[in-house]
Formats: C-alpha cells, sequence, structure tokens
C-alpha cells in the first residue's frame, strides 16, 4: 500500500526505534498521531483498496444515516471492523465512538496480532469496551467506496484524527462512551 499518511507515521516510529505491532507502538501511536490536526479523510483513503464487507475487516468511507433525525449524533466516516453482513448492509464495531486511549487498549486486550479477522469479529461482539460503539449500516446510505485498512496499519488508522461527528463534538461523545451512553 501507498499511502502518505501511513508511511509518514511508519517512518517516524522507525526514527524513534519503535517496533511495529507491539502494545509499546499501540502507545507510542497514541501518543504521536494524536498531537496533529485532523485529517481529511481522503488523505486518510488515498491508495487503499476497496474493502470487502467481511467479518473482521477493518473499513471506512463516508456514510450519512437514513434516520440521522433520529439520532443523537453519528460519525460521517466511520472506520468500522465488520462484525457480520445483514440484509441490505452489515454490523460492524466503529471505533470512533471510542476516545484514542481506548482504542489502543481494546486492542490490545483483543491481542489482534495474534487472532484471525473472525476471531476478532466475534471477540468484538460481546466485548463490554464496545458495546457504545456497535452499528448498523446500510448499504444505500453509504456514499463513498468502502476501503480496506490492511491488518498491519490497524495501529495507525485507530488513532489518526479523521472521525467527523454530526450533532456533537467528539469530547461530548467519547464523554458517553466513558459512560456507556449509546
Amino acid at each position: 500500500m501507498s499511502n502518505r499518511v501511513f508511511n509518514r507515521y511508519k517512518d517516524l516510529a522507525l526514527k524513534a526505534e519503535v517496533s511495529l505491532g507491539t502494545n509499546e507502538s499501540l502507545e507510542w501511536f497514541k501518543k504521536r498521531i494524536r498531537k496533529d490536526k485532523s485529517l481529511q479523510h481522503d488523505a486518510v483513503t488515498s491508495g487503499l483498496r476497496r474493502g470487502t464487507i467481511r467479518p473482521g475487516n477493518m473499513i471506512t468511507y463516508q456514510y450519512f444515516p437514513k434516520h440521522e433525525t433520529k439520532l443523537k449524533y453519528y460519525d460521517q466516516y466511520p472506520l468500522i471492523i465488520v462484525l457480520e453482513s445483514a440484509k441490505g448492509g452489515w454490523y460492524g464495531a466503529n471505533v470512533h465512538y471510542l476516545p484514542p486511549t481506548m482504542r489502543a487498549a481494546l486492542l490490545t486486550e483483543l491481542n489482534y496480532n495474534n487472532k484471525s479477522l473472525s476471531q476478532i469479529a466475534r471477540a468484538l461482539e460481546n466485548n463490554p469496551i464496545t458495546a457504545v460503539c456497535l452499528k448498523r449500516y446500510l448499504s444505500k446510505q453509504v456514499k463513498s467506496t468502502p476501503v480496506l485498512v490492511p491488518k498491519d496499519e490497524w495501529e495507525i488508522a485507530i488513532q489518526l484524527p479523521f472521525e467527523k461527528f454530526a450533532k456533537a463534538t467528539q469530547q461530548q461523545v467519547w464523554r458517553n462512551s466513558k459512560r456507556g451512553i449509546r
């Protein structure tokens, strides 16, 4: 994959002598990436290949919910780990609903590097951390081509500041997530 954003952070980690795919790198990326300004979704997805809606895959796309007027808030650029397909769409865990610290803790708890994608999807379905970020997505409401985030890029992707919440600030969303409010 050739994406400037991901390559930049991998290069910075290598210069800092941080080994990728470790608990140390998860912590390092959490501290380093969140210092940067918001990123545009196009910059994050440039060079990524089309994503398949398959359990365990991490994908991102532009999305506008069918019933947005009924929702307290929603993420226009979800970063989800697909849990299962459903008629007309799929279920997924949108990690953007979790504060960056909880995202890193979740990947650590999952031991994601040592599990298959289907094992990851199953583990997320019943995980108390992800209860606030489990969502149903409708194919018709997807406004851009879903792209796949390769598993070896997850530790970077979860920290990239491209979430865009409508009807609430990210601080409000994250505060509610910490309290377990959907």
